[in-house]
């Protein structure tokens, strides 16, 4: 057995040897590298560059020497290592036997039995209790997360009973020998430490309940990948006890390194072979189980081919970091190379319950319960009414509002969803530079400042995306307005109803707000990066009165149409005339608008010259059209005709709605020579009044033909008089039908002779 252990030191001596020139060659390009990144940026500093170059190069060349005298007394002693370790446990005992060894291995085989079984009943008493709280396939995520975090308590409890129930058999049964107290002590908790990473690890994979699976894994996979896991952690925290147990009993520091060093490599070695074995159903889960691939974004597939590639790189540099610190008794020189796994799974934990917090604040509102409550009111409000409860009916209406609201709410959700993702994010990579003992608290270093930039830049883009969304939102329901202008640029006619004020002040509030929220941002990112901003306050406030003194026309622009819209003197899709220009109001900023005239011009106005405003698009509008009857009109008859006519409009569905006060007859306005003009009138909303003044006209023409009323026409009347100067009589109408009978006669006579004559 001794020669065997022999042969396995001199061979572990000369694979340290192999790795001490390695070691050896990366120190030196690491030094080489930040001596050249260091360089000097200015002729000035050349003396200071070259004096940093030098130190760092002589740090790394004391560094490198470190290093191979502590891997050549490392392989120096590999040899008598197994003896060290058999004498270290016979020293423990005062006859120097290893009697204690199995006493204590028996106490603590004791406990963890006696543990297990307290556990287990608790198991099965929790189970029964807690399950049928939950539904066996929850609808929301919310669900899914509850019911894994409450899940992962109650074993957390199962846990707390087991590590109490073992200490206590212990305690009981152990001997007074400070080995075997470390011994069982070390066996505890190191059992205790492998089942809480398995009871983590089943929650977050959950190969045993698929409806509150949140990883994109299949069954199969997530089965296998859990044991995986398990296994490979519980084998790296079992050799990493071992070490801390022998230096516990007083092994030497050399042998305890190689230990250190030994279960570094075997982490790395379990967790690039996972990496490996199940990169692609890893891959397919961080693109969220996808079944097209070419729907996921290009950069998260990018990152789902590759990841394992980077973690294998990843474990191989923590492996040399570690070893690094190990052999030179550097601090956090442990737990490099699994640190991305305990790193990820708290990041999870974090999602979890960030993402819990997020759906109890803003629960979704299309669920099956909410939908119930709704019918529940329909219901509710049909019963009081009188009327039997329309089951069907109830339930489209209750779908309907369901999913308005969810619609309404659920971009709020996504966007503390994003900065729930943000923030894991940022607490995993501090997390995993603690793990590496890189301080980020350090106000004189670069990460110090750049906690408080990324805190500054997360709350701003928070900010800003809420005021879009916010905007967004409330444009959204502008447009859903029963009155709301559907008409198309150029389409609507003059004087048409324009947009609501909302919708007219939003663009502008917009704008405000985001420029406030930027500069605001920026103040403060530049202020953390130690930029004294104050100079800037004051170029600004200079900066402005020249502005202010040389800008009076574009000061008088801003104010004059901020005072235009606050007096709500025009909006947006509005018909107005300003004088010097009118048309459809299409675009408003903040020192100027757009007039599109009803004939397709454009015009930008400053808002500084307009003097006044006379808008065609409020409240209502009144329309007078005239027409000109001959004088054997019967007027009362035709006032009848046309109040009988006003209230057919106002009836009909489509023109009714338009009028504001019907069709209304004003009688004879005036008398000229051969007419009389009559004129009528009807109020409507604003831009109907023309559609509806096709309406009239044409219903008027039809009604007056119908009961004999002409229209006046222009003519011209011609007096004949004959040699004695008097007037000859306009001719009688049988004249005039006697007349034009002759001339056809006569025209058919010609015609019969021109046929009957021989052509020459």
């Amino acid at each position: 057995m001794m020669a065997f252990a022999g042969k396995v030191g001199h061979g572990l001596a000369a694979a340290v040897h192999h790795f001490s020139s390695m070691i050896l060659c990366v120190s030196l390009a690491a030094a080489l590298t930040g001596a050249a990144a260091s360089g000097p940026a200015s002729a000035q500093d050349t003396a200071t560059g070259s004096s940093a170059a030098a130190i760092a190069m002589n740090d790394a060349m004391q560094e490198s020497f470190q290093l191979r005298g502590a891997l050549q007394q490392l392989a120096a002693e590999l040899p008598t290592l197994p003896g060290k370790m058999a004498a270290t446990l016979r020293a423990m005992s005062p006859d120097g036997s290893l009697d204690w060894l199995w006493s204590a291995l028996a106490v603590l085989a004791a406990a963890l039995i006696a543990g297990t079984a307290l556990q287990a009943l608790f198991r099965r008493w929790a189970e029964a209790v807690y399950l049928h709280r939950f539904p066996p396939a929850p609808e929301t995520r919310a669900g899914k997360v509850a019911f894994l975090l409450g899940r992962g308590t109650v074993m957390l409890l199962e846990l707390a009973i087991f590590l109490i129930t073992a200490w206590l058999v212990a305690v009981l049964l152990h001997e007074d020998l400070h080995a075997s107290r470390v011994t069982v002590q070390t066996g505890i908790l190191g059992f205790t430490a492998w089942s809480l990473i398995r009871l983590i690890l089943f929650n977050i994979i959950a190969p045993d309940t698929p409806a509150c699976r949140m990883l994109a894994f299949d069954d199969q996979s997530a089965a296998r990948l859990n044991t995986a896991l398990v296994t490979g952690l519980g084998l790296s925290a079992f050799v990493i006890s071992l070490s801390i147990w022998m230096r516990a009993l007083g092994l030497e520091a050399s042998a305890h390194k190689v230990a250190l060093v030994f279960s570094a490599a075997l982490s790395t070695c379990i967790l690039s072979t996972i990496a490996i074995v199940w990169r692609k159903s890893v891959g397919k889960a961080i693109m969220g189980g996808a079944p097209d691939e070419s729907a996921v974004h290009p950069a998260l597939h990018f990152i789902a081919s590759i990841w394992h590639v980077m973690a294998i790189l990843y474990f191989l540099f923590a492996f040399g970091t570690a070893s690094f610190r190990i052999l030179l008794d550097r601090p956090f020189a442990t737990g490099l190379v699994s640190a991305p796994v305990l790193v990820l799974v708290a990041a999870l934990l974090l999602q979890a319950v960030l993402m819990l917090l997020i759906d109890r604040l803003l629960p979704r509102l299309d669920t099956r319960r909410a939908k119930a409550v709704l019918m529940d009111g329909l219901a509710r409000a049909e019963t009081a009414a009188g009327e039997a409860p329309d089951t069907t009916a109830n339930a489209s209406q209750a779908e309907a509002e369901a999913l308005e609201a969810e619609a309404a709410r659920a971009p709020y959700r996504a966007l503390f969803d994003h900065g729930a993702a943000i923030l894991t994010l940022v607490f995993s990579a501090w997390l995993l530079l603690k793990v590496w003992g890189i301080s980020i608290h350090d106000q004189s270093s670069i990460l110090g400042n750049l906690v408080e930039v990324a805190i500054v830049g997360f709350l701003g883009y928070m900010a800003y995306q809420a005021v879009e969304i916010a905007v967004a939102q409330a444009a959204r329901r502008d447009l859903l307005r029963p009155d709301a202008s559907t008409h198309a640029p150029g389409e609507m006619e003059i004087g048409g109803t324009g947009d609501s004020r909302l919708s007219t002040l939003l663009p502008i509030f917009r704008n405000f707000l985001l420029i406030t929220i930027v500069v605001i941002s920026g103040m403060l990112i530049l202020s953390q990066l130690g930029i004294d901003i104050a100079p800037l306050f004051a170029g600004a406030g200079v900066v402005g009165l020249a502005i202010g003194f040389g800008a009076q026309t574009l000061i008088r622009d801003i104010f004059s149409g901020a005072f235009y819209l606050i007096d709500d003197a025009f909006r947006k899709g509005e018909y107005i005339d300003i004088g010097s220009a009118k048309g459809t109001v299409e675009k408003i900023s903040i020192r100027s608008m757009q007039l599109r005239h009803h004939r397709g011009a454009l015009t930008t106005v400053p808002f500084g010259e307009i003097k006044h405003v006379q808008n065609y698009s409020r409240d209502w509008a009144i329309m007078k059209l005239a027409f000109r009857v001959t004088y054997d009109t019967d007027t009362e008859k035709m006032r009848k005709i046309i109040k009988k006519f006003g209230q057919e409009l106002l009836d009909d569905p489509y023109y009714g709605p338009m009028f504001l006060d019907p069709l209304k007859s004003q009688g004879i306005l005036s008398m000229e020579d051969s007419a009389m003009i009559a004129r009528v009138k009807f109020m409507s909303k604003p831009g109907k009044q023309f559609e509806l003044r096709k309406v009239v006209y044409a219903g008027l023409q039809d009604l007056f033909e119908k009961n004999g009323i002409r229209f006046a026409h222009r003519e011209v009347t011609v007096r004949i008089a004959d040699a004695g100067g008097n007037l000859v009589p306009a001719p009688t109408p049988a004249q005039i039908a006697s007349a034009a009978a002759g001339a056809h006669a006569g025209r058919a006579a010609a015609q019969a002779g021109g046929q009957g004559q021989d052509p020459q």
